[in-house]
């Protein structure tokens, strides 16, 4: 018996009963075994009895064990199994830190991506560092997928150490600018949960967020629109129907698509951001939406029907009651009650109608909710809006008045009662004399306590109207005091005063008796009340003479007051709204200000904002001072570029003549860098040099001329000529444009054991086959290190420039230029392995990654020369597709090294084969054409997703 009542023993269905150890004996043989398919097997039965929600975390170190194999379907389960129990099985898990750290540069994104996941679920202070690091990688990574990933991950790493919160805030300000929608949402998240109040970051994003937003993905949406509300508020001033700030403006227009969207979420999240945010005149275009949603579950419906009341309800004095009586009055049938409606539907909807009520449709309205008294469950509600709609259109109200007396003498007890309620709200000023008597002989037959209460305060209210019935009246309530509730026995209280006052002579012994039983009363209220009258009227004189004046004086009537407009201290669409009540977390909308702030700060930047590189070393090259010096100059317009392309090319005629000055001088240079590598191969030169001439247009005409130097040819080789060399390695070299590459961390300080290395741009110079980028390395601890060296794994590929450090002081910093021949790779976008060294200490490997953009090299090019190569390239050398959004000329060259002929032609060529490269670009397509097919398709596909 002990046995069968384990925690490892289960009686399944039928009473079996079930030896969970055995169970997981065979799924832990299962992981242990050489096969991969029986893994699988036993990680998708680990899985399924997780969502089932069985317990199976002594499974976690046959699991763990498999977490570097080869098979990605199966790691991915073991990522799935790690997030669950990660955080239970801290030790083990610590134990295979360096599995996920070496997971987070796989190849396969989804690998990247669960690696991050789960070790961002392992809470334990003292690894917040690696998971530092391992966020600030991946948010630059290039997939959108593990950026993603990483959004999610800053708030739990902010849970675990807030000391981090300056640098998570960095990584959210970069992934705020991050292009793609799928990351754009997870990045607000991460910015709502670390800092919703720091505003002032949402600056240089803003247009940026309000043209994402209709990408985004639903979930992504509804935090955009909430966050760009806030910023509204804070930052717009209220707008009116005339005067709307472009930027605000920009906002509504691009969140009103989002109206029709079929997610019921996005449509309240728009709803509550033109009732916010926009002005009173544009407010009406969310009812049609709105009324959509009423097609929905009860649940959508209770809370949209929720939301339309509180807009019907606004302040009138703020001018916007006539925008909410005229925003659904064309939808008025939406909210006619259907039989299959809940009752908490079927009330908000009554409370609609009544707030839409008016002259032209009082009595469809009306007619409408005479059929509604019919109803068991909707009868009170109906006669409580016949009431509502005799207060809102005075045309009706005698109308509604000889309706509700004829319902006081239904059978439906729920119908008297609220009619009674109802009349006495009605008459409180005035009440006519055969009113008060048919109340008089129905209140036998009335037994609902809350009606015989209001009948009661109706006779006291006007005694004077019923004087000769109401002493009876107090004698037949006397007789059932006892058995009365405590409501009607103090309103009878009330009447009895009243009585002494008005007619003492008569009612004096009658009031006296009722005093007395009052006085005895079990209910300590009724007692209070008593003994609070009679020391009132009998035992103090001064207060006997203001007696009257107290219970005898004019009420004002009760108004109107709806229980809406309560919540419209609330925003809308929110918890606190629909509860009426202030939430956790619930934030108030910020107060308009007077003057909204300077459009420039929400100027789109050129580029995604990263964090700086950190400070350089103090000695640097004067060539990297000048480099520094060109790059913040600004930019020139169009014809001052062509100006300087024209001044360019006269100056590359003159640098033709010292070629052989340049390259030996560059061969000097390179045998001063000290490099063990072969120097930097220059294009060989042609036989013959390239004459260049300008037609009309200022482009150069290319046409090859005899050299001096070579032999002369005769007979019909000198017909050569007159043909185009262009496409065989003699074009012009153009000046490059600037790169807006972000740097990309490649070697963390955990793994090289302090020593930091980051790709901090492609210089775009003219290297030849060679492409040229900066490596920043940075010791970050607090020693000197001696003898750096970085070098190429594999031999094939070649590698130039300043690859030794002597010596790194620590927190020092330096920049070495490199330049790498991609011909090994064949033109495509390859990760090449490249190992650090240092003295006494193990080689780090890491992977440099070239994109094919900054394999290319601009040409120079004119329109006619342009459309002669386009028309040779045709086939499978040219690819098309159509765009979504429109690229601009500056982002297209700062991610692809081309030359710029005009707005829309562009042109390059591959820096390994020289092979011609050409971009046509205008608002709806993108075009591109190469000698290498290849080459051109996998361009074509970087620059749609890029951009895409």
């Amino acid at each position: 018996m002990e046995g069968l009542t384990s925690p490892e023993m289960e009686i399944a269905e039928g009473g079996v009963i079930l030896d969970n150890r055995a169970r997981f004996a065979d799924l832990k043989a299962m992981l242990d075994s050489n096969k991969d398919t029986l893994k699988v097997d036993a990680m998708k039965r680990i899985i399924t009895l997780i969502a089932k929600g069985k317990d199976v975390s002594e499974l976690f170190a046959a699991v763990v064990k498999n977490v570097a194999a080869k098979n990605v379907e199966l790691r991915k389960l073991v990522f799935v199994y790690l997030v669950r129990y990660a955080e239970e099985q801290q030790d083990l898990a610590l134990l295979s830190i360096s599995t996920f750290q070496r997971a987070l540069k796989e190849s396969n994104q989804l690998i990247r991506g669960s690696a991050l996941r789960v070790l961002t679920s392992i809470r334990v202070a003292m690894i917040s560092p690696i998971m530092m690091l391992a966020i600030k990688d991946s948010v630059r990574d290039m997939s959108p997928y593990v950026r993603k990933v990483a959004a999610h991950a800053i708030p739990k790493l902010h849970a675990l150490d807030e000391n981090l919160e300056p640098e998570l805030i960095e990584c959210i300000d970069f992934l705020l600018a991050d292009r793609r929608s799928l990351v754009l949402g997870s990045a607000v998240y991460a910015f709502e949960q670390i800092c919703p109040n720091r505003l002032d970051l949402l600056h240089k994003h803003y247009r940026a967020l309000c043209k994402a937003l209709i990408d985004v993905d639903e979930w992504g949406q509804v935090l955009m629109i909430q966050l760009l509300t806030r910023y509204a508020r804070h930052e717009f001033s209220q707008p009116d129907d005339q005067n709307v700030d472009p930027d605000l403006a920009l906002l509504l227009n691009s969140a009103r698509p989002l109206l029709q969207s079929r997610n019921c979420s996005v449509v309240m999240a728009v709803t509550q951001l033109f009732y916010h945010v926009g002005p009173k005149s544009q407010l009406s275009q969310v009812a049609k939406a709105l009324v959509r949603l009423l097609r929905g579950p009860r649940e959508v419906q209770y809370v949209v029907l929720l939301n339309i009341a509180t807009m019907c309800e606004r302040n009138p004095v703020e001018g916007s009651l006539a925008i909410s009586k005229t925003m659904f009055d064309s939808f008025l049938k939406s909210f006619f009650v259907r039989s299959s409606d809940p009752i908490f539907v079927k009330e908000l909807k009554l409370h609609v109608l009544t707030s839409l009520v008016s002259e032209a449709n009082v009595h469809m309205v009306l007619r409408e909710l005479q059929t509604y008294v019919s109803m068991s469950d909707l009868a009170g509600a109906a006669v409580e809006a016949i009431g509502r709609c005799a207060v809102r259109v005075g045309a009706v109200s005698e109308q509604c008045m000889k309706g509700l007396v004829q319902l006081i003498s239904s059978q439906n007890e729920t119908v008297v009662c609220a009619a009674v309620v109802v009349l006495k709200r009605l008459l409180h000023a005035e009440a006519p004399y055969n009113l008060l008597a048919r109340l008089i002989r129905l209140m036998p037959n009335i037994e609902t306590p809350q009606a015989r209460a209001c009948i009661v305060w109706l006779v006291a209210t006007h005694a004077n109207v019923v004087i000769e019935m109401a002493p009876d009246f107090l004698r037949i309530l006397a007789k059932s005091y006892p058995n009365e509730d405590q409501l009607v026995k103090i309103e009878i209280l009330k009447l009895a005063i009243k009585l002494w006052m008005v007619q003492r002579e008569k009612c004096e012994k009658l009031v006296q008796y009722v005093l007395q039983m009052a006085k005895f009363d079990l209910s300590y209220d009724v007692r209070d009340r008593c003994r609070f009258m009679r020391n009132l009227l009998f035992n103090t004189t001064i207060l006997s003479k203001h007696a009257e004046e107290i219970f005898l004086a004019q009420k004002p009537a009760p108004e109107l007051v709806s229980k809406f407009k309560e919540r419209d201290q609330f925003q809308l669409g929110t918890l606190s709204h629909t509860l009426c009540q202030r939430c956790d977390r619930y934030a108030d909308l910020p107060s308009w200000p007077e003057v909204s702030s300077d459009p420039a700060l929400r100027k789109d930047p050129n580029a995604a904002d990263t964090p700086a590189w950190e400070e350089e070393a103090e000695e640097e090259d004067e060539s990297e001072e000048e480099q520094s010096d060109e790059e913040d100059s600004g930019e020139e317009t169009d014809d001052d570029e062509e100006e300087l392309e024209n001044e360019e090319s006269e100056d590359e005629n003159e640098s033709d003549t010292s070629g052989s000055e340049e390259e030996s001088d560059e061969e000097s240079e390179e045998e001063e860098t000290g490099s063990e590598e072969e120097p930097i191969k220059k294009k060989p030169q042609p036989k013959e040099q390239v004459k260049k001439g300008t037609d009309n247009a200022g482009a150069s005409n290319l046409k090859p001329v005899s050299n001096s130097s070579q032999p002369k040819t005769s007979g019909n080789l000198d017909l050569l000529i007159d043909l185009d060399f262009s496409t065989v390695g003699s074009r012009s070299i153009a000046e490059a444009p600037k790169s807006t590459f972000s740097p990309l961390v490649l070697l963390n300080t955990v793994e090289s054991d302090g020593l930091e290395v980051k790709l901090l741009e492609f210089t775009r110079e003219n290297e030849g086959k060679f492409t040229p980028f900066v490596l920043g390395v940075k010791n970050t601890t607090n020693r000197q290190m001696q003898a750096i060296e970085v070098r190429v794994t594999d031999m094939k590929t070649k590698i130039s420039g300043n690859r030794q450090i002597d010596q790194l002081e620590p927190g020092d910093s330096r920049k070495l230029r490199l330049a790498i021949d991609m011909e090994a790779s064949g033109g495509a976008t390859k990760k090449i392995e490249l190992k650090l060294e240092r003295e006494a200490a193990q080689p780090c490997s890491f992977s440099l990654e070239i994109p094919l953009g900054e394999q290319i090299q601009s040409v120079r090019f004119s329109p006619e020369d342009f459309e002669q190569q386009w028309k040779k390239l045709g086939g499978m050398n040219r690819h098309a597709a159509k765009l979504d959004k429109e690229i601009e000329a500056e982002q297209l060259m700062g991610r692809v090294n081309v030359h710029k002929i005009n707005q829309k032609l562009y042109a390059g060529q591959t820096r390994s084969q020289t092979e011609l490269v050409l971009i046509r670009l205008d608002e709806e397509n993108l075009e591109v054409a190469s000698e290498n097919a290849i080459f051109a398709r996998m361009l074509h596909s970087q620059i749609m997703k890029i951009f895409m």
